[in-house]
């Protein structure tokens, strides 16, 4: 009913003032898809229409999302009026004050103590609707209140269309930010409250996180327990510094807060740390991260902090891209910059992390005078274990519990005196281990692009891309490998204010360690883009294409391959 009201009001203030606008995005495909394990085929159909309307008179901001989607690629299906409008505010703002109700999409400072928002490529939602309100008197301080609920779902499989695990939750933060000439300076708390719903456990305990792994320790000495609620609450305190220090910007961030166990009322400590360095040193540009999340037995819902890797745009590299754990990690990120006079720049960027020590080692208990079972932990590892002749050694088995993984990545780039033929040519390596998944990559990956601009403002663009990866099953004294090689190819010509059209090529070859047997498979369609009008687009799709993972701020999403089918997208701004 609320959502009708609010499409009601946009509409009539709509047709008394003028000044609004609308985004209409709709997806259409029809095909067929292949499970990877099963090798079933299965139809796959989609039908998804956004449309964002967004109105501003004077002071006011006004926005909804109205969606008809039966079904969307991925999500529940939406054709009633009543949820029409999924997702709308109201916003007020002048220059000391800004009010605004219904969904909250914020982040405070880098986003450990909040960082709401909405993404639909992988069906990501944790923003609560309630109010938000900043009140800044003068230059030198601000201050910022957010309250509201919302419900956060999740997928009990990566492969579902749909989150199946549901979990309402609350918000509450007060937070000061000043200003002055020796840095800026935040501080913040906040109260969060999750809803644990019975039934839901048994999904929860089939994982090898911690929370899984304490969950279940616990419920399983009092079966009726699956049969409780249980609300989880969070209070905690955010801090954050920023400064110029001559050529160099520093940041740093740190959130202390405590926490109740699931089903429990015994609280746990936790931290988030985060550290940023940036600057220029004789025309070199240097970033640095540090990132410690230390929440082993908390589900984080608001918070969205840095994931310390650098988010590619190679789609090879991004299928093999690591799943953050933001309740249990500790990492490091470097990268450094360098174009040189004659148009050519250099980038080095290398990404590692892995889990807390402590891990459980489930190879290794004894048993107490009562019968009850204790497990040893794995010996702790140092982030030494990833380099030298030793280094990411599948073997070690310390190392490979703590879920390691390390990034390297070189690119040159380079334009033409005209700048009329650009080049990119990058070597990418990801090693990372995780049984549980039976995910133990060691990746090479050489991503390519080459565009050729014309004078009639036509252009060729060529993404070419090579990757080969060992996945890794260890045996009682050394290892087994699958084999796989992957090649994508985009070729597209871009003519000049009427569109594109591109060739698109994926091919897979994957080999058995078990009995040495290949599988080709490849995928090929034909993209057609036409620009209607500078705010107009359409574009058809014939053909396959692979799925694999696909991910956005450290959330991921398994998209399913696209077989023999066709897909339409039309988007217009008006």
């Amino acid at each position: 009913m609320l959502s009708r009201i609010f499409i009601f009001v946009i509409l009539l203030i709509g047709v008394i003032y003028p000044s609004i606008s609308f985004n209409y995005e709709s997806k259409y495909g029809n095909g067929t898809n292949i499970d990877n394990f099963t090798q079933d085929t299965t139809a796959y159909y989609y039908f998804e229409n956004l449309l964002d309307v967004n109105l501003n008179y004077e002071n006011i901001n006004l926005y909804s999302q109205l969606e008809y989607s039966n079904p969307p690629i991925y999500g529940e299906s939406l054709v009633n009026t009543n949820n029409l409008a999924n997702s709308y505010f109201i916003e007020y703002f002048n220059d000391i004050l800004m009010v605004k109700w219904g969904h909250i999409q914020t982040i405070n400072n880098y986003g450990l103590d909040i960082n709401m928002f909405q993404d639909q490529s992988t069906d990501f939602d944790n923003r609560v609707k309630g109010v938000e309100f900043k009140y800044m008197p003068n230059d030198f301080i601000e201050f910022n209140y957010i309250s509201g609920n919302g419900n956060y779902g999740i997928k009990s499989y990566g492969d579902l269309r749909e989150n199946d695990l549901i979990f309402k939750h609350d918000l509450n933060s007060y937070g000061m930010n000043m200003y002055s000439d020796y840095g800026e300076f935040s501080i913040s708390t906040s109260t969060k409250k999750t809803k644990y719903n019975a039934g839901m456990y048994n999904s929860l305990i089939n994982s090898d996180t911690r929370l899984s792994i304490d969950l279940q320790d616990f419920i399983f000495t009092d079966f009726s327990l699956f049969d409780k609620d249980s609300d989880v609450e969070f209070n905690g305190v955010n801090f954050s510094y920023s400064n110029s220090i001559g050529n160099f910007d520093i940041y740093i961030e740190n959130n202390f807060n405590t926490y109740n166990k699931i089903l429990r009322q015994d609280l746990e400590d936790g931290y988030y740390k985060y550290l940023s360095l940036s600057g220029e040193i004789y025309n070199l540009n240097l970033i640095y991260e540090f990132k410690d999340y230390n929440m082993l037995y908390y589900m984080p819902i608001t918070s969205n902090p840095p994931t310390v890797f650098s988010e590619t745009t190679s789609v090879l590299i991004s299928r093999i891209q690591h799943n953050i754990d933001f309740s249990d990690e500790i990492g490091h990120q470097l990268e450094l910059q360098f174009t040189s006079k004659n148009n050519t720049s250099y980038l080095f960027n290398l990404s590692m992390g892995m889990k807390h020590s402590g891990v459980r080692n489930l190879n290794s208990f004894e048993f107490d005078d009562n019968f009850n079972i204790t497990y040893d932990t794995y010996k702790s590892v140092s982030f030494k274990d990833f380099f030298g002749s030793d280094g990411m050694d599948f073997m070690n088995e310390d190392l490979r519990a703590h879920k390691p993984f390390r990034n390297l990545y070189l690119e040159i780039t380079r334009w033409n005196l005209s700048n009329t033929i650009y080049s990119k040519i990058g070597y990418h390596t990801h090693y990372s281990y995780d049984d549980a998944s039976g995910k133990n990559y060691q990746t090479y990956t050489i991503p390519t692009q080459f565009v050729i601009g014309y004078k009639n403002q036509n252009s060729l663009t060529t993404y070419a891309e090579y990757q080969y990866t060992k996945n890794l099953v260890a045996n009682i004294d050394d290892f087994d490998q699958d084999l796989y090689t992957n090649k994508h190819l985009a070729l597209s010509y871009y003519f000049n204010k009427i569109g594109n059209i591109t060739y698109l090529l994926d091919e897979e070859t994957k080999t058995n360690f078990i009995d040495g047997a290949s599988k080709k498979n490849v995928w090929d369609g034909i993209e057609l883009s036409i620009k209607i009008s500078p705010t107009i687009q359409f574009s058809i799709f014939k053909g396959s294409q692979k799925g694999g993972l696909v991910c956005a701020n450290g959330v991921c999403a398994v998209q399913p391959s696209f077989e023999n089918g066709t897909k339409i997208t039309f988007r217009a701004l008006f």
